[in-house]
């Protein structure tokens, strides 16, 4: 069962796997929210958007929903601002405008500018206790102001391919559900998530449902139901 009081402040550590879209959307709105996001992808920024292009290779083929949909609200305004030109921003109509003018600029903007780790293939997700903070008078037991003892989840330490691993107190999948990562705890699990992974013929409406579900991740960790950071201009 997942404990709604399982929450996490800024700037706690969240690792985003997969830079597709969706796990683009989720690192941008952690950071925004001023998180500790570190963004892992196997292969390339939005590679599962240029396996879906057409057999050329050429970029042609249309964006598979309406281009002024094809970005959040927010992604949409961090472009913005990283133009700096003040001009209007011009949406998408094919896939490799959508990679070229919208996944690969914003893992460049300010917010997620040195977050992406790229390739970095992960190939297990286990537990890692959490070491006592020196700083806390070496007293092991932690109360909340109610008096109870306050129970440390353990962390995530993310095994890769190549290269040291990533220890993170929360994980958020964004592999589009076709994820071959060994896991060492069951889920459901506290501070463990996953977006998108629909099967869905309307990739605009698996889209948007992957957003709201980012929404939904950093409201439960943020403790805030009414936390929206899509809501004003959400259609």
């Amino acid at each position: 069962m997942i404990d709604d009081t399982a929450t996490l402040d800024p700037p706690g550590s969240i690792a985003v796997v997969g830079a597709g879209p969706l796990g683009i959307e989720a690192a941008l709105y952690g950071r925004y929210l001023g998180y500790d996001v570190t963004l892992l992808e196997a292969v390339g920024v939005a590679s599962s958007l240029a396996g879906a292009d057409s057999s050329d290779g050429s970029g042609d083929a249309p964006i598979p929903m309406m281009p002024d949909r094809a970005v959040s609200p927010l992604a949409r305004s961090a472009l913005m601002a990283q133009s700096g030109t003040g001009e209007p921003w011009t949406s998408p109509t094919t896939i490799g405008q959508w990679i070229d003018q919208v996944w690969m600029p914003l893992t460049q903007t300010d917010l997620l500018r040195g977050r992406l780790k790229c390739p970095a293939e992960v190939t297990s997700i286990e537990l890692v206790d959490v070491q006592p903070d020196p700083d806390d008078n070496d007293d092991p037991d932690v109360e909340s102001e109610s008096g109870r003892d306050v129970v440390i989840e353990p962390d995530f330490r993310l095994i890769l391919q190549t290269g040291d691993p990533v220890d993170a107190e929360a994980v958020i999948l964004a592999t589009g559900g076709d994820d071959h990562i060994r896991k060492s705890f069951e889920i459901p699990r506290d501070y463990f998530f996953q977006v998108g992974g629909h099967a869905s013929d309307d990739a605009e409406a698996a889209f948007w449902t992957g957003l709201k579900e980012i929404v939904a991740i950093y409201a439960s960790l943020g403790g805030r139901a009414d936390l929206d950071l899509y809501r004003p201009l959400r259609g």
